[in-house]
């Protein structure tokens, strides 16, 4: 294993502890190139250099970095709030939680408490039977999005660790997966093939986007992650797909995101629709010719009552 992968800077309990990079992507949920991006193009993060000449951040730095994550999860563009101290962007998140969210109290403290039991069984179970009492439609709409951002907003706030969140997120899509499994078998048309790009791990939101998907009916194929312009270019010829949808997590630049659509429309045929959504393209003003932005599940599942009606399909 790297050294660099795994190492702590801190000589003494009076000097302040410095992350390398691959521990502050792991702490943060920020790609390696995204804050490489961000130190060329906005001066932050601003990180100091260990004796091998490698970058290692101040633990106040990884702080930030972690609210700037949850506020770009929310729409805010990283050139808005990159030069915030922490009080301000802390604000700013205090009053995006408040905003549309109408969280019930009761969620927060019996997701919380399942989360910090440190149990796997016992937070499948509660997830479990949030999904069979809620049905898998309201579970996505109404529960995960609330969920995500009560998961999120204490993650930043440090009343999670970062492995909490990951075991969150997997069981989430061990059960999402299953009740999509038990689904009966669409029947109408368009065959939508999802995907995500090289070196965007983060599958959940396609994942919710499949259900959403297969609920209405449509022939939705989850691909899985990190698939490249040439084998989704394949994939449609072979598998005779209307629609290409990717999704792009906030921290994956935005400015690489806008290129991979710029490159899968060039090579797709026109007759083949393409979707771009997720968190990534909502902190960008760039468009893509002949591309459509999603920016939420509603307009998911209006864009197929559109494709339908263009192509006389009954809904």
């Amino acid at each position: 294993m790297n050294a660099e992968a795994t190492r702590t800077i801190s000589s003494n309990d009076d000097e302040p502890v410095l992350l390398p990079i691959n521990a502050v992507e792991r702490e943060t949920g920020v790609s390696k190139e995204l804050l490489r991006m961000w130190e060329r193009r906005y001066g932050f993060p601003a990180p100091e250099r260990d004796a091998q000449g490698d970058r290692i951040y101040p633990m106040e730095q990884v702080a930030k970095l972690r609210l700037l994550r949850r506020l770009i999860d929310h729409g805010f563009r990283p050139g808005k709030i990159m030069a915030h101290e922490i009080p301000e962007l802390e604000r700013l998140l205090r009053a995006q939680s408040k905003i549309g969210k109408d969280i019930p109290k009761n969620l927060e403290v019996e997701l919380l408490e399942a989360l910090r039991s440190r149990d796997p069984a016992q937070l499948r179970d509660y997830l479990s039977h949030q999904l069979i009492k809620m049905g898998l439609q309201s579970f996505i709409i109404d529960f995960l999005q609330h969920a995500n951002v009560i998961v999120g907003d204490a993650w930043v706030r440090g009343q999670l660790e970062i492995h909490e969140e990951h075991l969150f997120t997997e069981q989430v899509q061990n059960l999402v997966r299953q009740a999509i499994g038990n689904l009966r078998e669409p029947t109408k048309p368009p065959r939508i093939l999802l995907t995500t790009p090289p070196e965007e791990t983060h599958t959940l939101g396609i994942l919710m986007v499949e259900a959403m998907l297969r609920l209405d009916n449509v022939d939705a194929v989850c691909y899985g992650a990190q698939m490249p312009v040439r084998d989704v270019g394949q994939a449609v010829s072979r598998h005779k797909m209307n629609i290409v949808a990717v999704s792009f997590s906030a921290s994956y630049p935005a400015s690489n995101a806008v290129n991979y659509l710029e490159e899968l429309r060039f090579r797709l045929p026109l007759a083949v629709d393409i979707w771009g959504g997720g968190a990534a393209l909502r902190s960008t003003r760039r468009t893509v010719e002949a591309v459509s932005f999603m920016h939420d599940l509603k307009s998911m599942s209006q864009a197929v009552l559109a494709w339908r009606r263009v192509h006389g399909v009954d809904s």
